[in-house]
């Protein structure tokens, strides 16, 4: 098997096709959508979520199946059609013109996979088996997932409050990455977690004050 280098995707504004529209053609189109993406999907018939979604102007519909050529001006492209041997065809295309390409359930025919992803606000966990047994990394996702609650996303919010004048006032990296980590290491995910989050809040600040940063009191959070 290759050895995958992970890595995060910015999909802002990008052009993105889904070939196929059954349930795992809709399950990528949507993710891809909610990521920010232009999404297009080229399928002759959709399952209803993904007809919605077209009908919402979520994504665009090409109203057939792949031809040849729909790959130009695409950034990535993920193909889910019902007869997998088009793949093929599909990935070749996708190597000619510098695409991204995914076949889902067809690792011969990928130049990436997707990993199990769990969201909880900013912080997103990624899990793969690089393709070899995706049901161990659902399960995998699901346990690590039970045990990051939304005091996660909670300090990520905070932290995002002061992210700017940290990096302002602390231009040096080595002081930066010792005041993280002692942010981190404290106890403020445990007040956010007993949701005491002035407190959580207090020690934040006074953990920049030490560290020799000066901001305004930022609105408590909600």
């Amino acid at each position: 098997m290759p050895s995958y280098f992970p890595i995060f995707l910015n999909l802002e504004g990008r052009r993105c096709l889904v070939i196929g529209g059954n349930r795992m053609a809709a399950e990528k189109a949507l993710s891809l959508h909610a990521c920010g993406a232009r999404v297009t999907v080229a399928a002759a018939s959709m399952v209803d979520e993904l007809a919605e979604a077209a009908m919402l102007g979520e994504v665009e519909w090409i109203r057939r199946d792949y031809r040849r050529g729909d790959l130009e001006g695409y950034f990535l492209a993920v193909s889910a059609p019902e007869d997998r041997r088009i793949n093929a065809e599909i990935f070749r295309e996708a190597e000619e013109r510098g695409v991204l390409f995914n076949a889902l359930d067809d690792p011969p025919h990928c130049q990436f996979i997707f990993p199990s992803v769990h969201r909880q606000g900013d912080l997103v966990l990624a899990i793969s088996t690089s393709g070899i047994a995706p049901a161990l990394a659902v399960r995998l996702r699901e346990r690590f997932g039970a045990e990051l609650g939304t005091e996660y996303a909670a300090f990520l919010r905070l932290s995002s409050e002061y992210r700017s004048a940290i990096a302002t006032q602390l231009p040096d990296f080595a002081q930066r990455r010792e005041l993280w980590y002692r942010l981190v290491d404290s106890e403020i995910i445990d007040l956010l977690k007993a949701r005491e989050t002035g407190d959580a809040k207090a020690r934040f600040e006074s953990l920049l004050l030490e560290a020799g940063v000066d901001v305004e009191r930022a609105p408590a959070l909600t």
